[in-house]
């Protein structure tokens, strides 16, 4: 009796909906190295600008603010990129997280 008690009040997993999307560092520097990066040194600029925001809307994210700004402020995305950062301002984590890189 006790252990159908048990069972009765177990936790059932908690099973992500299909339409979610798995974001990951590295998906989140490629991102941001084909749309913005490539593109940019394609057009002869010396530097470019984006934001955590541009980001984050162009994957089609929710609530990855942490992930995305992990991302690109780690050394990883300047070697990645092969981009020089010149300038960081806004929020450590959120949407006005913006970033200057020089391309190299």
């Amino acid at each position: 009796m006790f252990k159908s008690l048990l069972n009765f009040f177990k936790r059932q997993p908690v099973v992500k909906s299909t339409g979610e999307k798995q974001v990951t560092a590295d998906s989140v520097r490629k991102y941001a190295k084909v749309t913005f990066i490539t593109p940019a040194r394609q057009r002869g600029d010396k530097r470019v600008t984006f934001t955590a925001s541009d980001l984050h809307r162009g994957m089609n994210l929710h609530a990855s603010y942490p992930q995305v700004c992990g991302a690109i402020d780690a050394k990883k995305f300047e070697e990645f990129a092969r981009v020089s950062l010149v300038k960081r301002d806004g929020a450590k984590e959120g949407a006005a997280a913006r970033w200057t890189f020089k391309i190299l």
